[in-house]
């Protein structure tokens, strides 16, 4: 999969902690103290906490409070310690806990706020997030391109039509708009080596222009052809017609008919429905700044991911992201004043979108 692990300002994938090897002595019988040991590990601690000196009144918290948990509770399906006969306010620091707790899930963040109000009551609201990872998603169109030339190729048209439908159904920048994050990568290589042109090797220089050349040209043919409507259009037949004999092949067709399905079932979706806040003060073309890494900054399609052109944008890439304050995730906010029903996945789109963009980005350079 052509992405790549981004900067620690990033969340980053959990790791395992490195293990020391023991003794291979068998240890010495500890007798009654076992006893004493199970009886600590079993024991629940609770959390502690210091009391504010600016405490909201108990009467206005405390019932509103709890009619919210009980709408969150049904909402999530899942059962919370009794809180009723703790002191308030430890009994909503409790609750708090123990649901933040147990609504955890894979492949999500969930994050619980009590905030308060304009009017001076509060709000019990959970903000849930889709875990992309420390990963950037650059779908490459170089060699799509030139698997695309090289002759009849019915994985080329499937992986085609898939790129297509990202373009235009789901808003997937592509880096020959000037409003694009690679874009911008691209112009400040051009403009280097130019400049650099009398100082760099003959041999270098001439790589890179013919790197940078190539993406430029293919770019500019490669957009024409994700704004045909006809080649997503033309999905449902590719995949009918379609007989894969390699495990290439049903590997392309799969995710072709997962994004067949996608399109059927979010018709009007795209990638900008449920986005967090963007908070930047300066210009929005600056991107050398501390604003956060947009969602456009890290999926995007780009030229290719293979050349000495791709490590020196990443290297650029890695020193703006190490100084942005954050990044924008995909995210919804459901707020408990209310009944909500049962639990609705806000984000499936987005999540099921963000595999079908690393799938592609594996298939993609397997067509050469």
């Amino acid at each position: 999969m052509q992405t790549l692990s981004a900067t620690p300002s990033l969340r980053k994938r959990p790791r395992p902690l490195a293990r020391c090897r023991g003794s291979q002595d068998k240890q010495t019988s500890a007798g009654t103290a076992r006893v004493v040991a199970d009886g600590f590990l079993n024991h629940r601690f609770l959390p502690v906490y210091e009391t504010s000196e600016e405490l909201p009144q108990k009467e206005k918290v405390e019932p509103i409070y709890l009619k919210a948990v009980r709408n969150l509770t049904a909402y999530y399906k899942i059962d919370t310690i009794d809180v009723r006969d703790y002191p308030y306010p430890y009994n909503i620091l409790l609750s708090n806990w123990d649901i933040s707790r147990q609504i955890k899930t894979k492949g999500r963040f969930r994050e619980i706020h009590i905030e308060e109000t304009e009017d001076r009551n509060i709000n019990l609201s959970v903000t849930e997030s889709v875990n992309t990872g420390n990963t950037l998603f650059y779908i490459p169109l170089v060699p799509l391109f030139k698997a695309l030339q090289s002759g009849e190729n019915p994985c080329a048209l499937l992986l085609l039509s898939v790129c297509v439908y990202l373009f235009r159904k789901a808003g997937v920048c592509h880096y020959k708009e000037d409003e694009s994050y690679i874009c911008y990568l691209y112009e400040i290589m051009d403009n280097w080596i130019e400049d650099d042109r009398e100082s760099m090797d003959k041999e270098d220089y001439t790589e890179q222009r013919a790197i940078l050349d190539e993406v430029f040209s293919i770019g500019d043919q490669m957009k024409v052809l994700l704004l045909e409507e006809k080649e997503v259009e033309q999905l449902q037949g590719r995949i009918q017609k379609f007989e894969p004999v390699s495990q290439f092949d049903r590997d392309c067709l799969k995710l072709a008919k997962e994004t067949l399905a996608l399109w059927m079932e979010f018709p009007t979706a795209n990638l900008y429905q449920n986005l967090g806040s963007y908070d930047n003060d300066e210009e929005e073309d600056d991107y050398y700044s501390d604003a956060k890494i947009k969602v456009t900054d890290y999926i995007s399609f780009i030229g290719e991911t293979s050349s000495c052109v791709y490590d020196t944008m990443m290297t650029m890439l890695n020193d703006d992201f190490n100084e942005r304050s954050g990044t924008q995730d995909f995210e919804s906010t459901i707020v408990f004043n209310r009944k909500h029903g049962k639990y609705k996945d806000v984000l499936a789109y987005e999540e099921r979108v963000i595999k079908i963009i690393e799938d592609l980005c594996d298939l993609i350079p397997e067509l050469l």
